[in-house]
């Protein structure tokens, strides 16, 4: 059987392996999969027999075999906590591919991401996640409530902020070690939106967890992207949520169709500035849209479905503008009226709330400030000059920010990160600006494209979604980098409704069309370096 070499080390996990195995600790390679070691632990004996090297108590709850249904192979359950409050679970199953992949969590977490972890599990990877150490479902820990310090401390909030993730980590790959009786071969993180922050923080403070990470649109600066809702409802709000929009919902595909099929006077629109007229701007950042001068303005009295009142007008240049003062960044065009566009993140439709609200609303009472201020309403009581600068420890837990992956470059860890310009509830020019600043400590970009490759993908929504070619197989770029020194390069991604492709360039370059070939055909483009993405530094 195929052996996979490892590097030869010895590591906690394998320790424990070798002290609870009767015979299998050799050499330091891996047998291929479907092997079964005499040194590993049966899954319903991990329950008695796992001992984790860990300072913290970990204890299994159980582990259950599963049998093969459908497309899901047979496997074995396990779930567990880390110091009580730490809930986790991991996929073992029976015909390993040698890997473990661990996923990422959405929103404030307070669940496993199961259904995360299956997908991974039906590809041959050892699987993991972890609830970050507050339980969703329980009331008094829902949305942010479990940072309410005065029932429950710091300790969720740290959990949730970074070490639940890292302890979870440790543990579940010492399970996957002594479950298999032999050392994993590589390590992957997989996580989008909050999943990207964990997985940034991850790469900042542990880097050794994993061998590569997969990071998508991450909420990487936690503090300015809970800022970003003040400082985009407010303008929408003028009377509070729930409450009209001074932007009714009806008026976003106007101004979508302007944005990309331009005002038939003094604007094109922007959707084939790229040479194709296809429902997808390139790069947004190349778009010269100003609603103060490419939106038609209704006459005094007025409130067509054709023209824009002044009160609507001030709304839609403040939602563009951002709040630069406290580094919320201008808002992209091309998200107007899109799948996951403002009419899910801004403007709900009929009485409904929209989504930035839902999400950020109470981290303002339970996770920004100390004291903690239950009774805060960001819209109302939100003061800008002072507020701002009291998160100083809200940064330090939650914020993964540090740009300075010297440390992480040299042990050999690599990084694949995406964000697709669709995605207007976690502004994209947001992860532009965190390679910019990595690239500042390293000098220049060819280093960093040495273990980092950013992909801004168009039309791609929040992780998903959008009009664009977003179905793409990021992992197995990343496997092939990490695994054979493969570095990614252009990706081709598949439009689910009409089947056409199209590469994803790596950042600074971009999908440029030939003029000539099928536009529906991937092989029609080649990645190119255009003036719009170098003008495009973001201070």
């Amino acid at each position: 059987m195929k052996k996979i070499p490892l590097p030869r080390r010895t590591t906690l996990a394998a320790s424990i392996v070798c002290a609870l195995a009767t015979t299998g600790c050799g050499d330091g390679s891996v047998d291929g999969p479907g092997s079964s070691p005499s040194g590993s632990i049966a899954c319903a004996e991990l329950p008695a027999r796992f001992v984790s090297g860990q300072t913290e108590r970990v204890e299994i709850a159980s582990a259950t075999e599963v049998p093969a249904q459908g497309d899901k192979p047979a496997y074995c359950d396990v779930r567990g906590t880390i110091k009580g409050n730490v809930k986790f679970a991991v996929y073992l199953p029976r015909d390993w591919n040698g890997r473990f992949q661990m996923v990422g969590n959405g929103g404030k977490a307070g669940s496993i991401s199961l259904a995360d972890m299956e997908t991974a599990m039906k590809a041959g990877y050892a699987s993991a996640s972890t609830d970050t150490g507050h339980d969703a479902s329980m009331p008094a820990q829902s949305g942010a409530r479990f940072g309410f310090d005065q029932e429950f401390g710091d300790e969720m909030e740290i959990d949730f902020g970074y070490r639940a993730v890292h302890l979870t980590a440790v543990v579940s790959k010492e399970i996957v070690a002594a479950h298999y009786g032999r050392e994993i071969a590589y390590s992957y993180w997989n996580g989008c939106s909050t999943g990207g922050r964990q997985g940034m923080m991850e790469a900042q403070r542990y880097p050794d967890d994993f061998d590569g990470y997969l990071v998508g649109a991450p909420v990487y600066d936690y503090t300015r992207q809970q800022l970003s809702a003040p400082a985009l409802l407010q303008h929408l709000y003028k009377s509070g949520i729930p409450g009209p929009s001074e932007l009714p919902y009806g008026k976003l595909k106007l101004l979508n169709d302007i944005v990309y099929q331009g005002n038939g006077e003094d604007f094109e629109g922007c959707d084939a500035i790229d040479g194709l007229e296809d429902g997808i701007i390139r790069n947004p950042l190349a778009c010269t849209f100003d609603p103060e001068r490419h939106l038609p303005r209704c006459a005094d009295g007025d409130d067509g479905d054709a023209c824009f009142t002044p009160g609507e007008l001030a709304a839609i240049q403040g939602v563009y503008a951002g709040r630069p003062d406290v580094n919320v960044l201008p808002l992209p065009p091309g998200t107007e009226f899109t799948d996951g566009g403002w009419g899910t993140w801004f403007i709900a439709s009929g009485a409904g709330v929209p989504q930035l609200h839902t999400i950020m609303a109470d981290a303002f009472q339970y996770l920004l400030f100390e004291p903690d201020r239950p009774e805060f309403d960001y819209l109302r009581d939100l003061d800008w000059s002072k507020d701002p600068l009291l998160m100083d420890k809200a940064k330090q837990t939650y914020n993964a920010t540090d740009a300075d992956l010297r440390a992480f470059a040299a042990a050999g860890k690599k990084i694949i990160m995406y964000h697709g310009w669709g995605d207007p509830g976690v502004n994209p020019r947001g992860t532009l600006q965190y390679r910019q600043n990595v690239e500042a400590v390293f000098g220049n970009a060819e280093k960093v494209d040495e273990f980092y490759k950013l992909y801004m993908v168009p039309a791609l929504g929040h992780c998903r979604g959008g009009q664009g070619h977003n179905a793409i197989d990021w992992m197995t770029a990343l496997s092939a980098w990490v695994e054979e020194g493969k570095a990614p390069e252009a990706i081709v991604g598949t439009r689910p409704s009409d089947g056409s492709t199209r590469p994803q360039c790596p950042y600074p370059l971009e999908a440029v069309y030939d003029g000539v070939g099928d536009p529906n055909q991937a092989s029609s483009f080649s990645c190119q370096k255009v003036a719009s993405q170098v003008k495009a530094r973001i201070e």
